[in-house]
Formats: structure tokens, C-alpha cells, sequence
């Protein structure tokens, strides 16, 4: 029987509803041409009429993979669409449809879909699937912190660490440009947790929550510490002015003390002279303290000069000064 009577036959018992008959005429267009996608799209297509979905996806599918392998990127598209009409909860064709729409182009419809698989299999607690899916997202979208720092999630629970850390350090670098502050807190928190002995980054840290003047939250983060960051000059300094802004006052005097003989022993005789004079702008009143600093000195023997510039406390308000001789009631 040639190729148009067996089309002609399978329609017409289409048309009557005979299904499974009509099937049989095209199963004989298709075992003559294995190839012939559109007869096996008809016969899918008639599957669902007689409510057999699972056959139609199966023949769907291998149509859709075909188009796909053979680069008919948007039949691909347009079959894989209707599987999910048919399955919405088939993520592989979630993933395949995102990887098609990547490569036409369409990005953000791309990303849609991918965001189904990554929560799919965050929800099912995949961590190394999920993760090969938030690294094409951020592939996609370089700039997008969330998806970055999730991806940086799952490395840690992979074992990357260190893949894991370059993930958040891009991320606080695109926070760091946009003034993201909370979103740099969150970061930086996180990899402090994993690498707890970075003193860079404690700094970082801490400095945030100085712009924030939330000065308990860094004394915290200070004192948490290990031994080695607090043998650290830097996060001194600032455990130090951390104190003051807090208003602990002696322990501050304290801290300020030991961080000048630590300079001063590490020969940094410029930060030993620079904390002298925010001593002297702070301390200046106790004479007893400050012939203790001389004293320091003495004993390390390192000079430095000192220079005392005005200062003005973030936590005072300043007011004008009003001239007592000019009547304000009087006009000009």
C-alpha cells in the first residue's frame, strides 16, 4: 500500500475514533521510514486522544531529543513544552529545555526553568545536581548573588571548600560594587565560618558594622575570634575602637595599650605614632597612663613622632557656636 493510502486510511479512522486502528495504519508509515518524525508526532498525538500519555511521552520524547540532537532547536522547544503540559514534574525536561533556550538565546526563560530544577532538587536534598544547575545559572547570570552564594552553599557541602570561597569572594566583590551592605554581612559571615583564621576578612567585616555603628555586633565577632586573628594589628585597632564607641571606656584604654606595644614591637613605628595620637585626643586627661605609654616606649625603643590632629566623636553632636553679643531679637 503506498504512503498516501496509508495516510489516508489512518485519518479516516482517526475522524471515526478508532484510535488503535488509526495507529496501526501510521506504525506502517513508520516502520517503512524509522526517521519520520512527523508520522511518530502523529501517532503521539493520538495517544493522548485515547488518554494512553504515558506512550505519547515516550514517543514525544524521543522526537524532542532527535530535533534537539539535530539542532531544530525550536521544534525541540515547542515538543518539550508539551510534555510538560502532560507532566509538569519531569525536571530532565526542565533542564533540557533550559539548555535549549540558552542556546537560541532567551536566557531569562532559560533561567525559569532552571530555577524549577535547582528547587526540585534542593527540595530532594541533591546537593551535586543542584549544584551543576546553579553553576549554569550563574554561568548565565554572573552578577546574580543569590544564585552565587547558594552555588557557594553547596560546594561547602560538596567538600569544595576552596571552590566554595572563590564563590563568595565574587559575590561580596559584585555586593562590595552595588553598597550591598547586608548582603556583604551575610557573605562575609559565612566564610568566616569556613575559614575563621582570616583576619582580611574579619576587618572587612567588622568595618561594615562600623558604617552600621552596630559596635556590639562587631566587639562579638572580635572576641569570637581564634587566638592567631587576635595577635592580628589591624583587627586590634579596631577591637579597640570598638570599645571606645561602645563607651567600655577601661577596657578600651587597655586594649589601646597593649596594640601600641605590639606596634611598637613590630617595629611599625608609623601605626605605633598614629595610635599615640588618637591616645592623646581620647586619653589625654590621665597622666598616669599616658607616662605608661612613655614608658612602653622606653623599654622597646623604638621612636616615632607625634602628631595630634582635632577630633571630633562620631557619638557627640556638635553644635554652633552662638556669639553672645549679637542680640538673635535683633534685625539687621
Amino acid at each position: 500500500m503506498s504512503k498516501e493510502k496509508l495516510i489516508e486510511q489512518g485519518e479516516k479512522f482517526l475522524k471515526l475514533g478508532k484510535y488503535d486502528r488509526a495507529i496501526k495504519e501510521f506504525e506502517k508509515l513508520l516502520s517503512e521510514d524509522p526517521t519520520d518524525m512527523r508520522t511518530k508526532l502523529k501517532i503521539a498525538d493520538i495517544c493522548v486522544k485515547k488518554k494512553d500519555i504515558s506512550s505519547a511521552l515516550k514517543l514525544y520524547q524521543e522526537v524532542a531529543d532527535q530535533y534537539a540532537e539535530n539542532s531544530f532547536h525550536l521544534k525541540a522547544i515547542a515538543i518539550y513544552k508539551t510534555i510538560l503540559k502532560l507532566a509538569p514534574t519531569v525536571v530532565e525536561v526542565n533542564k533540557k529545555l533550559g539548555d535549549l533556550y540558552h542556546k537560541v538565546g532567551l536566557d531569562q526563560d532559560a533561567m525559569n526553568q532552571y530555577y524549577i530544577v535547582a528547587t526540585y532538587y534542593d527540595g530532594k536534598g541533591v546537593a551535586k545536581e543542584a549544584m551543576e544547575v546553579r553553576q549554569k545559572i550563574v554561568a548565565i547570570d554572573p552578577f546574580n548573588t543569590t544564585g552565587r552564594i547558594r552555588l557557594a552553599e553547596l560546594m561547602q557541602a560538596e567538600g569544595k571548600t576552596e571552590d566554595s570561597l572563590h564563590e563568595y569572594e565574587r559575590a561580596a566583590e559584585i555586593m562590595a560594587q552595588k553598597k550591598d551592605r547586608e548582603g556583604l554581612i551575610e557573605v562575609y559571615e559565612k566564610m568566616l565560618y569556613f575559614k575563621p583564621d582570616n583576619p582580611e576578612m574579619l576587618v572587612k567585616l567588622c568595618q561594615i558594622y562600623f558604617e552600621k555603628r552596630e559596635f556590639k555586633r562587631a566587639l562579638r565577632r572580635l572576641e569570637a575570634a581564634p587566638s592567631e586573628v587576635k595577635k592580628n594589628l589591624e583587627v586590634n585597632e579596631l577591637w579597640a575602637e570598638a570599645l571606645l564607641e561602645d563607651r567600655q571606656v577601661d577596657a578600651s584604654r587597655k586594649k589601646f595599650k597593649e596594640l601600641y606595644e605590639m606596634s611598637l614591637e613590630a617595629q611599625e613605628a608609623w601605626r605605633a605614632a598614629r595610635l599615640y595620637s588618637r591616645i592623646l585626643r581620647e586619653f589625654s586627661d590621665d597622666r598616669d597612663y599616658l607616662k605608661e605609654l612613655e614608658e612602653i616606649q622606653k623599654n622597646v625603643g623604638v621612636k616615632h613622632e607625634t602628631r595630634v590632629v582635632p577630633h571630633y566623636r562620631q557619638d557627640f553632636e556638635r553644635t554652633e557656636m552662638i556669639d553672645l553679643n549679637k542680640d538673635p531679637a535683633k534685625k539687621k
